[in-house]
């Protein structure tokens, strides 16, 4: 084994290791104070940021990251202004400032989301739509686990208390179209991002089962 390889894992070990323990200190925060839901959009940028450098090529990563985060905010700010995406929806002030009703951190959350998902299919011998199609289905998995939450901590919040099943066709549309950006451009599979789909699969699925 090689001592860049080495190097890398060890890079990734420290990485995970941070994530993880940032996530568990979060979590503790958040079931002592549920106000304190608004340090969400600080985790975002946190772990988006550790995504984008546990990358092999920033170049590619930076266009994956450019194209993921303003095809986010732009489907999102449409969804928002006219219901026609996802359903009728708001967002509350738990993610921060905002641009035209919209958090600015949501186009990282996207982001996360994409990668985290295409990190688990990137090594399977299949083409690349058809791992962007899986990797659609496993982003809006992971996003039916979050709704609940997000609904609780005013993330965002929908008419009627009611999540739309449209919500979960645009968001395994969207994410599988993403994903296949995202898998176009990288060119080695992100370890980070795999580890983190199952942090927030833990993390907000003890969210769900206490608040």
């Amino acid at each position: 084994m090689n001592s860049s390889l080495i190097h890398n894992q060890v890079r990734v070990r420290y990485i995970v290791g941070i994530l993880l323990l940032f996530h568990i200190v979060g979590l503790i925060i958040m079931l002592v104070d549920e106000n304190s839901a608004q340090l969400s959009s600080l985790n975002l940028v946190l772990t988006g940021f550790l995504l984008f450098m546990s990358e092999s090529n920033y170049f590619r990563a930076s266009l994956s990251l450019i194209l993921i985060f303003v095809g986010g905010f732009v489907v999102e700010y449409i969804g928002v202004h006219t219901g026609f995406l996802f359903g009728d929806y708001t967002y509350g002030a738990a993610l921060g400032p905002k641009m035209g009703e919209i958090p600015l951190v949501i186009g990282v959350n996207w982001f996360c989301i994409v990668l985290a998902s295409s990190s688990l299919v990137f090594s399977l011998k299949a083409n690349r739509i058809l791992k962007a199609i899986l990797a659609g289905l496993l982003c809006t998995g992971l996003d039916f686990i979050i709704e609940p939450v997000a609904v609780k901590l005013d993330f965002w919040s929908w008419a009627d208390s009611t999540i739309p099943i449209w919500n979960y066709v645009c968001w395994f549309a969207f994410a599988s179209f993403f994903s296949f950006l995202y898998l176009s451009f990288a060119p080695a599979k992100n370890r980070t991002a795999r580890s983190l789909f199952l942090i927030w699969i833990i993390f907000f699925s003890i969210l769900n089962f206490v608040l």
